[in-house]
């Protein structure tokens, strides 16, 4: 008798491994041992590793994404501010022409009584991010109001400058800045963001 892998010469063919070769005599297959560790193992340490690549997906994307959403957050706030201010600035420009003169008043408390009902339903008084809005008289001619501003303190509720009129002598223009004030004179922005004075 043989041995079915090597070929040696052997006293039985069987399950008992041939002196030569070390393999079963018969023919039969050997199990072979699993490397590296159990299935067990295996699987945690993929399971881990599928789980800080998808944290590192998540912190990506977060990354990414809060940013621009508290970038927008903040544009929002910007254009409804813009827009009450063009609100408040329509009904000035409306009691103007009717009275041959903008209110010569230097707050907006001062000014509400003169502007609501006629002119406005209701008069915003604050801003998108909740700071008062300014409003000045800040040219007169023979006792009327030629030239007002209306502002806005911006994101930091911080005015630049300590009277409105400064406003008109040193204008700012377009601003990337959310704490930038926002001035709206005489039918137009002249602090205002960048892209945005339409």
């Amino acid at each position: 008798m043989f041995c079915a892998w090597c070929g040696s010469e052997v006293t039985t063919v069987s399950y008992a491994p041939c002196p030569r070769c070390g393999r079963p005599t018969n023919g039969a297959q050997t199990a072979t041992p699993a490397a590296g560790g159990s299935n067990a193992a295996i699987t945690i340490v993929a399971i881990i590793i599928g789980v800080l690549v998808v944290v590192a997906i998540v912190g990506i994307l977060a990354a990414i994404a809060i940013p621009n959403l508290l970038t927008a957050m903040q544009r929002s706030k910007q254009k409804r501010t813009m827009a009450d201010m063009r609100h408040v600035s329509t009904a000035v420009e409306a009691y103007g022409t009717d009275n041959n003169g903008y209110p010569n008043v230097a707050s907006l408390d001062e000014l509400r009584p003169m502007l609501t009902p006629k002119y406005m339903k209701a008069m915003p008084s604050v801003d998108g991010w909740g700071h008062p809005f300014r409003y000045a008289c800040v040219e007169e001619q023979e006792g009327r109001c030629t030239a007002y501003v209306v502002g806005s303190s911006g994101k930091d509720g911080t005015f630049a400058h300590d009277t409105a009129k400064e406003y008109l002598d040193a204008p700012i223009g377009a601003t990337t800045s959310f704490d930038s004030d926002l001035i709206f004179s005489n039918g137009q922005f002249i602090d205002y963001p960048e892209g945005a004075q339409h």
